[in-house]
């Protein structure tokens, strides 16, 4: 019926946000495909639903869907869309600030807790060992996700050497390090047994592990932080650079404190989401009458 293209931020939490859509629309008729800028997080799980794959922006000399639904992230892709003569509707979430100026429509879509990553082997052994930590010391699990794609070495130093204080003064305090820097290391080196530092994981598995996520400004771990019902602790990058141990500790402590509190709001909060996904079903109808109409004009 018509072809749909969706081009989203290789994220998992951006991506994740639209395969609902995606999933209805197929099931309305569409062929739905996505770009390779989502390959981090595309899995045979949404090849065995008939999504495809195309390559941006090489395949847009073959392929040209009736209608886009472009990352707002990805913004500087409209041009090379118009170039092509594809019409394309900005796709991001309620949590995000709307700019009015902009060429083109922005469809909100909230935030969802559906997953299409599947299990690997691998995944299984860590999240094992997570548990093994957990329930073997009946410690509170803490996790640290506080770098981004971009962050240098020398910008989280600070808040690795607060996180060993810290585990050194509270052994009951069981650390989880996701780091990319091997720096990260060094500043943990000679760890105390209480941190365990591990290359980026898949949270959605990881998360309901853990008690309390120590994070940067990022709002997709905010996100998975929130449907996991793991009360977080976002450290801007100003804190990170500048936390000490006595800081680091207040805080903790303050979270643990009101982490009852702070859980039962964030299930208030998904279930706000949860409300607003069943709204989709209705955006899906809205998307078939704008494909219906661009069709028209063509």
């Amino acid at each position: 019926m018509y072809d749909l293209l969706f081009d989203i931020r290789q994220e998992t939490g951006r991506v994740r946000v639209t395969v609902r859509l995606a999933y209805m629309m197929g099931k309305k008729g569409c062929e739905v495909y996505y770009t390779d800028t989502s390959d981090s997080v595309f899995t045979s799980e949404l090849l065995k639903k008939g999504i495809g794959r195309i390559f941006y922006p090489d395949d847009l000399q073959w392929f040209a869907p009736d209608l886009t639904l472009l990352d707002l992230l990805l913004q500087e892709h409209a041009a090379v869309y118009r170039q092509h003569g594809i019409e394309c509707l900005l796709v991001t979430t309620q949590e995000e600030p709307a700019n009015s100026n902009r060429d083109a429509g922005i469809l909100y879509l909230p935030p969802s807790p559906y997953t299409p990553l599947s299990e690997g082997a691998r995944k299984a052994d860590f999240i094992e060992k997570v548990e093994e930590m957990k329930e073997g010391r009946s410690a509170t699990v803490i996790i640290g996700v506080l770098e981004k794609e971009d962050t240098p070495a020398n910008r989280v130093e600070q808040i690795y050497k607060a996180i060993k204080r810290h585990s050194a003064d509270h052994p009951e305090h069981q650390f989880v390090v996701l780091t990319n820097h091997g720096a990260a290391e060094e500043q943990l080196f000679v760890m105390p047994e209480n941190i365990a530092v591990y290359r980026p994981q898949d949270l959605h598995a990881l998360l309901p592990l853990c008690d309390l996520a120590l994070v940067t400004d990022d709002w997709n771990v905010q996100t998975e932080c929130t449907f996991a019902h793991v009360p977080a602790l976002v450290l801007p990058p100003r804190d990170i650079r500048r936390m000490t141990p006595h800081k680091l500790g207040s805080r903790i402590t303050d979270m643990l404190g009101n982490r009852e509190c702070l859980v039962q709001q964030q299930k208030e909060l998904c279930h706000l989401y949860e409300l607003e996904n069943l709204r989709l079903d209705e955006l899906a109808d809205q998307l078939m009458l704008c494909l219906k109409s661009s069709q028209k004009k063509r």
